[in-house]
């Protein structure tokens, strides 16, 4: 990303008065509370917002079924939305639980509300989101049928590529490293622990980026690109949907994986004791799941991947504004401090991820 680009994102959507009253006539909403929820009042039309970082997800009622309407940020346009909902129809098709799409009411695919598309597709009635390490045991192995379903698909180069995206290529880590390095120098006047940040995390890049350079990440195709908590829903037990395909693009498998590996150790996993084991069994649920296996290249490859995961972080820290871009910075400061001792230890991570026997 750069600092246009970051401008050209535009902001979530607000839930105003027009807003409503636009979707609950295109998409023949009920005027009604959803889910049980209190009285509605006329200001809100019986709609509530979901929350969500990047779109405005809506529940109501259509017909008396719950719903959600989807208002995108303005950088979706009509080619991306198109294959995001055929791959959305791929999957439930080869049996992983996505939510349907449903049309507008004179039968559209989408509409448009001041610049943004919107969509409308089913709520997936659940219980608990892949937020704790029984259910992410039980969800991965969903990831490698994704990937499996998503191999070979092809998309339009602004699906393959998205303009945003919470992962960072292997080729552009080292420079994205260095300019939202760069920036948090530039404010002068910086904590201890902020200062030795920048300097891990260039290490972790010249580390990763030599490693990988010898054994480069292989089988980019379409992933999910945010596999992950609230993108993953749970019902009695087992995943009852996986939705949010915002950051879908095409990058190699284990970059993927990488990305939920990540997060798993960043929040998961708070001791730093037996987490490679821990990691490890995820790779293996998550190959449980794919029709082709992990080549052994594959498996060394996504310890460095996962190393790398972290540095994506600084390409935000470059454009964000100095105070948004601050409050990351102290979040980072930890995750950059767990990741390190990944990237100083890539041997033995690589040989404990990879296939016994190889």
């Amino acid at each position: 990303m750069d600092g246009a680009a970051e401008v050209e994102r535009g902001e979530r959507a607000t839930t105003t008065g027009e807003l409503l009253r636009a979707v609950r006539t295109t998409f023949e909403l009920d005027d009604e509370p959803p889910l049980g929820t209190s009285s509605g009042t006329p200001g809100d039309l019986g709609i509530r917002d979901l929350g969500g970082s990047s779109n405005l997800n809506l529940l109501a009622k259509r017909a008396g079924r719950p719903v959600v309407v989807r208002v995108y940020l303005p950088w979706v346009d009509s080619t991306r939305l198109a294959d995001l909902q055929r791959i959305r129809d791929l999957l439930r098709d080869a049996g992983v639980p996505t939510p349907r799409t449903l049309p507008t009411a004179d039968g559209r695919p989408w509409a448009s509300f001041d610049g943004r598309l919107v969509e409308m597709e089913e709520y997936v009635e659940h219980d608990a989101d892949m937020d704790t390490w029984n259910r992410l045991d039980a969800g991965t192995p969903a990831l490698g049928r994704i990937h499996s379903v998503l191999d070979g698909v092809d998309a339009a180069p602004g699906t393959r590529r998205p303009a945003f995206a919470n992962a960072v290529d292997a080729a552009d880590a080292q420079a994205m490293t260095a300019r939202g390095v760069a920036r948090i120098r530039s404010w002068g006047e910086i904590s201890t622990d902020v200062a030795s940040m920048c300097d891990e995390a260039e290490e972790i890049a010249e580390i990763v980026a030599s490693a990988e350079a010898a054994v480069p990440p292989t089988h980019p195709q379409l992933v999910h690109g945010d596999f992950w908590d609230n993108n993953v829903l749970f019902r009695s037990g087992l995943v009852a949907g996986v939705i949010d395909l915002d950051f879908l693009g095409r990058r190699p498998r284990v970059d993927d994986l990488a990305l939920t590996l990540f997060f798993a150790d960043q929040t998961l996993l708070p001791a730093m004791d037996d987490r490679i084991r821990l990691l490890r069994r995820l790779v293996d649920r998550y190959e449980s799941g794919l029709d082709q296996p992990l080549t052994s290249d594959e498996r060394v490859a996504v310890p460095a991947a996962l190393a790398r995961q972290q540095l994506w972080a600084f390409g935000h820290v470059a454009n964000l504004d100095e105070k948004s871009a601050r409050s990351l910075v102290s979040v980072m400061v930890g995750e950059v401090r767990r990741t390190l001792p990944i990237a100083r230890d890539l041997p033995g991570w690589r040989t404990a991820f990879a296939r016994a026997g190889s």
